[in-house]
């Protein structure tokens, strides 16, 4: 039974400079071969130079139910040279919990380099080159902490998403009161940014001028007065280092509910992002925002003209196959709010939300993920209003909960689907703001 032993895939690793050739055959050995067979003939096919050939049988040998440290390094070696960076940092990740920590560690640096992300390399080589037991593979990240790749702008991405789902007690907003009508819908985003413009760029930062562009659409099936649009285009600086980011970006957004147009918001926002913070040799990240928009409504919806400000702190953590997060937002609205006819209704709320989640890395092409979430709102001003059964009158302060999970499927390096679950349950004082709300989705997605 023939086996790569790990300090050869090693070896194979550091040498790696030309790109792999990819071959037309891509056949594969019989169905009726065992698990550590499939393996060793992907070993052979690696030390042919068959890369996807060596590809397909790993993952074979994975699927059929192989688990062991040499298939995960296997196949993250093989990733790493078909520039699959994303499954080669999910199969070096495997390892963190095994006497191969070290190992894997370095091997993540090396794919955070290729793969354009120098923060989260020098956290690795870091952690490698103060707590790695073998001298060599210390000696190793050294030589990758002493010779820094100069900095670039971030590449171009895209991201594309086509659903459907079914959502319950819908309402035209959140804040409002909640309908009892059910429906099912179809759900569209497009979302893309990227660099137009290298300002400067040497061996410890860089800096651009960035375009972003985004379209989110939600078209219910019959209950049309509930469709929802919104386009979102901006231009923004952006300064890349290795150890964070820094973002100061001008947004146009338009927003449009039924067949009318409800209101656009101009946005300045700056925002900062360090790598490697708190627990560093954990892949720690921190995000820092602040954002200042002034909205102009579209005639029949003037009192929502105003400012809206926005607070958000949020850290994310990679620890071995789990990734924790929590987020911390703060808002404060100051629109003209609504009075007429000796009635008032305040669209001014002030608003803290916490939100934390986990998300479980640790299974092949399948991640799945939980989500909790609390929003506190105060609407400063009491609500007046004609005597009703159905309404009170008064100051009204809400408490939302939510509760989510969302579980995604990798078909490829590219595609992917998703699907998600959650519950909304808002209390508030005034009885007519207080609902529950379902909403489960199932989408179609693709990064590019």
């Amino acid at each position: 039974m023939a086996r790569l032993r790990l300090a050869q895939i090693l070896a194979g690793l550091l040498c790696a400079s030309a790109l792999p050739q990819v071959l037309a055959d891509n056949a594969v050995t019989t169905p009726e071969a065992s698990p550590r067979t499939l393996m060793a003939e992907g070993v052979s096919a690696f030390q042919a130079g068959e890369l996807e050939r060596a590809r397909l049988l790993l993952e074979q040998a994975r699927d059929a139910g192989l688990k062991s440290s040499s298939l995960h390094y296997n196949l993250g070696v093989v990733y790493y040279r078909l520039s699959l960076y994303d499954q080669a940092r999910e199969a070096f990740a495997a390892l963190l919990g095994t006497p191969h920590a070290d190992l894997a560690r370095y091997n993540l640096g090396l794919v955070a380099k290729a793969a354009g992300r120098p923060a989260e390399a020098q956290t690795w080589f870091q952690a490698v080159a103060e707590e790695a037991e073998q001298d060599k593979l210390r000696r190793l990240a050294l030589a990758q902490l002493n010779q820094p790749e100069p900095v670039t702008a971030g590449p171009w991405l895209g991201f594309a998403a086509l659903g459907g789902g079914y959502e319950d007690n819908l309402s035209l907003l959140p804040e409002t009161a909640a309908t009892d009508l059910s429906d099912g819908f179809g759900e569209l985003i497009l979302v893309a940014q990227g660099p137009l413009l290298t300002l400067d760029a040497d061996t410890d930062s860089a800096e651009s001028i960035d375009l972003s562009a985004s379209f989110y659409r939600r078209q219910y099936t019959s209950e049309d007065d509930f469709n929802n649009d919104a386009l979102q285009l901006g231009v923004g600086w952006t300064s890349e280092r290795r150890d964070g980011q820094h973002q100061l970006r001008l947004r146009q957004s338009y927003f449009r509910i039924g067949d009318e147009s409800r209101e656009y918001h101009t946005t300045l926002e700056g925002s900062a992002r360090q790598y490697g913070c708190w627990l560093q040799t954990g892949n720690g990240r921190c995000d820092l925002a602040l954002a200042v928009s002034r909205i102009t409504p579209f005639t029949g919806f003037e009192p929502y003209e105003g400012m809206r400000y926005l607070a958000s702190a949020g850290y994310r953590v990679r620890l071995q196959q789990w990734q924790p997060r929590v987020q911390l937002r703060l808002e404060h609205n100051d629109r003209d709010d609504l009075a007429s006819n000796g009635q008032f209704v305040s669209v001014s709320p002030r608003r803290q939300e916490l939100e934390a989640g986990l998300t479980y890395l640790g299974l092949p092409r399948l991640s799945l993920g939980a989500e909790l979430a609390y929003r506190y709102s105060d609407y400063p001003d009491a609500y007046i209003l004609s005597p009703s059964p159905e309404r009170k009158s008064g100051r009204r302060v809400d408490h939302r909960y939510l509760a989510g999970l969302e579980a995604n499927l990798r078909l490829s390096a590219a595609w992917s689907v998703t699907a998600e679950a959650s519950y909304r349950k808002n209390e508030s004082s005034l009885k007519q703001y207080a609902y529950d709300n379902h909403v489960a989705l199932v989408s179609l997605d693709l990064q590019f």
